[in-house]
């Protein structure tokens, strides 16, 4: 299995330990890569003369446009004060539209700034699709079944609890599960400095031990969910590629983090 993803994860535990956030719901990469990017050019334009707190604490201004109001988040992200922190807070928490998750990564920014100060010391913010909660990563694992068409009820019984056993001896928790014909889709949230694959092969050894009705391979990402049919479409064609070159499996690790200091 490529372990690249270990090894990257490897790489900035050793960097930050476990002083670092995330944002616990999943935000697409692609909108914090231009979250990110329009931050550090608004902040560039506005470095030597920071607007205050009252010029942009409105954000419910009807002759705002939407790249108005995302300009200000960023400003109020930028503003060491916890009153800019709380209107920010209140906006993400409000806000139904796209500008909902601007808000939230508006807001991760903000209290990054304002613990950097407090605590004296640099802030970083591990960035994942699908975030995390406090120390925890999240992942999506899919589990495929070995020779069956669909999953029992006592081998879905036996997904879980060995799940739910083999997470929590690594001081993990598995947040979801769900069942369709041969696929189980798992969320979980592993700590960074945790071997998750090899935790992972070992909760499928163990299910395996009362019937070996599991692949011993899994798809395992954290920069989107999967849906059933997405997991479908990747087996099938790792097995049509494993077919023509002689290898077997269907391993599949999607990858992608980034870390943000403040």
């Amino acid at each position: 299995m490529n372990e690249s993803l270990y090894d990257k994860l490897q790489s900035v535990a050793k960097l930050i330990s476990n002083n670092f956030s995330t944002i616990d719901e999943p935000i697409d990469m692609k909108l914090q890569t231009a979250y990110f990017l329009r931050s550090k050019k608004v902040k560039e334009v506005h470095k030597d003369n920071k607007p205050e707190l009252e010029q942009i604490a409105d954000l419910y201004d009807p002759s705002l446009t939407n790249e108005q109001i995302e300009e200000r988040l960023i400003l109020l992200s930028d503003i060491d004060d916890p009153r800019a922190y709380r209107i920010l807070e209140e906006f993400a928490q409000k806000s139904e539209n796209r500008l909902h998750k601007w808000a939230v990564m508006a807001q991760q920014e903000s209290k990054m700034l304002i613990e950097g100060s407090l605590l004296n010391e640099r802030q970083i913010f591990v960035s994942t699709g699908l975030g995390g909660r406090g120390n925890l990563l999240r992942y999506f694992v899919g589990l495929v079944g070995h020779g069956i068409e669909e999953f029992e009820p006592y081998q879905q019984h036996i997904i879980q609890s060995e799940f739910e056993t083999a997470l929590r001896t690594n001081r993990s928790e598995l947040e979801k599960v769900e069942f369709q014909g041969r696929y189980a889709a798992l969320t979980m949230l592993i700590p960074l400095d945790v071997p998750f694959h090899d935790v992972l092969l070992r909760a499928v050894e163990e299910c395996n031990q009362y019937g070996n009705f599991l692949e011993e391979d899994f798809l395992v990402t954290n920069v989107r969910m999967l849906s059933f049919d997405d997991m479908e479409e990747i087996v099938k064609n790792r097995q049509h590629e494993s077919s023509g070159s002689g290898s077997e499996g269907f391993d599949s690790i999607f990858d992608d983090i980034d870390t943000s200091e403040e």
